[in-house]
């Protein structure tokens, strides 16, 4: 599979994507929380998450995961592994030395 030239040229955005919707689904309960505090809940966020795990049930922290999960595949996917394609391309032209740190940002 190191040799096949789709799989490098997919890699990027594969692991851009799959690394995004990890993300999103760790953070999630964490913005379920946030946003109940927004609208006025009382109480320390351990507090306010352990209410909405009694009151809602666990997959109430998990409300919204799908509008997530479809913008991190999406724009994560593209914008990682544009990155990489871009960065390869600067290397490329910088004579396969590392960038200074001027042209990474």
């Amino acid at each position: 599979m190191a040799d096949n030239t789709v799989w490098k040229a997919v890699k990027p955005f594969v692991n851009g994507g799959a690394s995004g919707m990890v993300a999103t689904c760790c953070i999630q309960p964490i913005d379920i929380v946030k946003v109940r505090i927004q609208l006025g809940s009382v109480g320390s966020p351990f507090g306010i998450a352990s209410n909405i795990i009694k009151n809602e049930g666990f997959f109430t922290l998990y409300r919204g995961l799908s509008a997530g999960l479809l913008r991190q595949a999406t724009y994560t996917t593209a914008r990682l592994g544009i990155f990489r394609v871009i960065t390869d391309k600067a290397k490329e032209m910088n004579k396969g030395q590392t960038l200074p740190l001027w042209q990474k940002a």
